[in-house]
This record gives C-alpha cells, sequence and structure tokens, in this order.
C-alpha cells in the first residue's frame, strides 16, 4: 500500500515502530534474473552538452533496387527507385529474368542502359522487378568516374528530467523501527523508485515537448518506441518455425565492430512459452533412478545467432508486458546525461525554513539511444500451444 503525504510523524511501513508486536518487515519484490536499473549499469555511457542528443547512422548500400518503370527487351531506359548508389559504368543484374545490364547515363532516377549485356538474354523488365548491382567496368584510359558518397542521417531525442524525495520527521527519526534507521530506509526507497522511473522511461517512454508552469519540460523516445522495424504480433499458437523466421532478419543486421550477439528481455509469460515450444520440439527420455524432470532454456539457438533470455522483474510483474519478447543488441545502447544523479539533501537533524524534518530529492536528466533499430526487434504477445 502507497501512503502519500510527507512529514508524517511515521513515514515508514505501518506497524513497524518496536513498540509494536511486529517483529520483522518483508518486502515483496518480482522475480527476475535481471534487477532493476541493471540494462544501464553495463551499458555505454556518455555526457551530453544540450537537452537534445543527435547522432547519425549509415545503412549498408545493397545495391539492391526495384524497379519502378521498365519496358520490352528492347527499351534502353530504366527508372528505379533510388538510383544515387549507382554511377555510369555500373553492371547490373536483373534478378527475375538473369539478363545483365551496362548503365551507360543516369539522370535523376532514370538510367540508360546497354540491353543484353555479356551475352545474355534481354527479355522484358517488369515494373516491381529488381536490379542488383554486380560491379563496375571502364575501358582503358578511362576518365575518372562519379564519386558515391553514403551520407548518414540523424536520429534524436530528448533528456528527460527524473525527481523522487524522501522525508522524515524528526518525531520518527527519534522513533526506533525494526527497519532499522528510517532516513536510511527511506533513502534507499528514494533511489528505487528513481531507477525504477528511469528504466521504465528507457523501455517505453514516448518523446514529447511542452511548457508546464511556464517551463519547459520533455520525455524522451524508449528503446522500444526507437525500435520500429523488426516489430512482429506473435500468431495464436506461437511455434518454433515463427519464432526462427522472427529472428532471422534481426540478425542479418549487425554494428560494424561489433559482435553479432543478442538479449532479449521478457516476463515470466514469453519464458513459459519459449520453454514449452523446446518440450513440443525434443524428445525427453526417463531412466530409472532419475530425481530430476524439466527443462529451463534461458539460450535459444538458432541458425543465424543465439538469443540469451533475461527476465525482467518490471515484465514479469506486469500482465500487460510478460508475454512479449523484446531483443536488443548490447551494443546498440547508449545511455547519455545531461545531469547525472545527485541527491540535494538536508538532514542534519534540525528544522529548516520552518520544517520539523529532515528531507532531500534525487535528480537525474539522462535519455537513451538505441542506434541501428533494425538490430533489434519486438515480438509480442506469444501464447502456447498445445
Amino acid at each position: 500500500m502507497a501512503v502519500k503525504g510527507i512529514f508524517t510523524s511515521d513515514a515508514n511501513i505501518a506497524g513497524t515502530r518496536k513498540g509494536d508486536f511486529a517483529s520483522a518487515i518483508l518486502q515483496l519484490f518480482p522475480t527476475g534474473n535481471a534487477p532493476f536499473f541493471a540494462l544501464s549499469a553495463g551499458m555505454e555511457s556518455a555526457d551530453a552538452t544540450d537537452p537534445i542528443v543527435t547522432w547519425f547512422e549509415e545503412s549498408h548500400i545493397t545495391g539492391r533496387q526495384v524497379v519502378v518503370t521498365g519496358g520490352t527487351s528492347t527499351a534502353v531506359q530504366i527508372t528505379i527507385d533510388d538510383a544515387t548508389s549507382y554511377a555510369p559504368g555500373t553492371v547490373l543484374l536483373i534478378e527475375e529474368t538473369g539478363e545483365y545490364i551496362y548503365v551507360a547515363s543516369i539522370a535523376t532516377n532514370t538510367m540508360s542502359v546497354e540491353r543484353g549485356f555479356a551475352n545474355t538474354t534481354a527479355a522484358t523488365i517488369n515494373s516491381n522487378y529488381h536490379v542488383q548491382r554486380i560491379g563496375t567496368t571502364f575501358e582503358e584510359g578511362s576518365n575518372r568516374p562519379i564519386g558515391i558518397a553514403n551520407l548518414g542521417y540523424p536520429r534524436f531525442n530528448f533528456m528527460q528530467i527524473f525527481r523522487n524525495s524522501w522525508d522524515v520527521t524528526r518525531t520518527a527519526k527519534r522513533t526506533q523501527y525494526y527497519t532499522g534507521d528510517i532516513v536510511a530506509k527511506n533513502k534507499s526507497d528514494c533511489m528505487l523508485f528513481h531507477s525504477e522511473d528511469i528504466e521504465r522511461s528507457m523501455w517505453w517512454g514516448r518523446r514529447t515537448l511542452g511548457v508546464r508552469n511556464g517551463r519547459t519540460y520533455r520525455t524522451m523516445d524508449g528503446i522500444l518506441t526507437q525500435i520500429v522495424t523488426n516489430v512482429t504480433a506473435a500468431t495464436a499458437t506461437t511455434n518454433y518455425d515463427q519464432l526462427t523466421a522472427f529472428l532471422r532478419p534481426i540478425f542479418e543486421k549487425n554494428i560494424k565492430g561489433k559482435p553479432n550477439e543478442r538479449i532479449a528481455f521478457c516476463g515470466n509469460g514469453a519464458l513459459t512459452v519459449i520453454n514449452k515450444i523446446a518440450k513440443l520440439n525434443t524428445t525427453m527420455y526417463i531412466e530409472p533412478g532419475e530425481t530430476e524432470f524439466g527443462l529451463k532454456v534461458f539460450k535459444w539457438i538458432s541458425p543465424y545467432g543465439d538469443i540469451s533470455l533475461m527476465t525482467h522483474p518490471l515484465m514479469v510483474e506486469s500482465p500487460l508486458w510478460t508475454n512479449n519478447l523484446y531483443i536488443l543488441h548490447p551494443g546498440a545502447v547508449r545511455m547519455r546525461y545531461l545531469d547525472r544523479t545527485h541527491t540535494d539533501a538536508y538532514d542534519k537533524d534540525g528544522t529548516r525554513a520552518g520544517v520539523d524534518g529532515d528531507y532531500g530529492v534525487m535528480t537525474t536528466e539522462c535519455t537513451v539511444e538505441y542506434k541501428l533499430e533494425k538490430t533489434g526487434g519486438q515480438l509480442l504477445g506469444l501464447t502456447a500451444g498445445a
């Protein structure tokens, strides 16, 4: 039970004074092998100099584009979706027909081409066909070709100010409690609430900017709001094939210079489904003398890469999130601080500004970046079959 209000004589849990009959205080916490604020404890962090942080990302140029306007086997002009990565002298393959073409010149996204290049057979090129870059070829003594640059695109997030306070009256300080020092207890609870607030926003926050009481406030985009490409709703019964198909595009992209590894955060609901899938696709044998039985799967080995499963207390506790699987690349997450966590406290056992008690406030101004969001994913609403 949460008790709202400050500066009461007994600001702790009701019934914890030593004069009462209680002999111990038991605190209830959700389980999970990833503790509160664990994600940020091990991630990359850096200071910032502005309440808006910006970073640039580059996607790999695959060389594959879709045809917008094609033509018959004699057509010498083809329009594609984006020709910026091609230059005159490029050899392309029409995937659907096997024809090679040579790019002679380019005007915006329309290419003038030589058909049936390298003794291949020219065929009709329909819209929605695909061209695939094969390479370039130039004659002896040719001029310098046109340079192609891969320009990054900017992404940004807002800093968010988090504040939580603790307080205790002088009367409460002089009362003995089974929980020990009441000031230390209240500070500990305040730190827990503070870290939980940051953790929740890091996961599920949404970016906004506004004015309240004549002053600016900001909220951040959480990690899951930043992951938009690989987001899938699980089918009525999640099975092995669906889980494997979901993981494939996530492992097809990696951060240059980083190991191609992933961590999946989930609740007990999703963990139950994954273990049930493992049971349905496994043969188990019992021999005389066995004293243990069951499965405990915390690592999913796919043909494309391995996933380490971590149950998160916030997801274990909430029925809204317990059946979701959130997959992150550990090298993609970075915490940015404009003002690292600090405490402004008055705890000198006296009165201040007419208040008969001690109090303090914890403040953090920070945000989170998920860089190269195609390396992460969300599989939502896992459900177990028979």
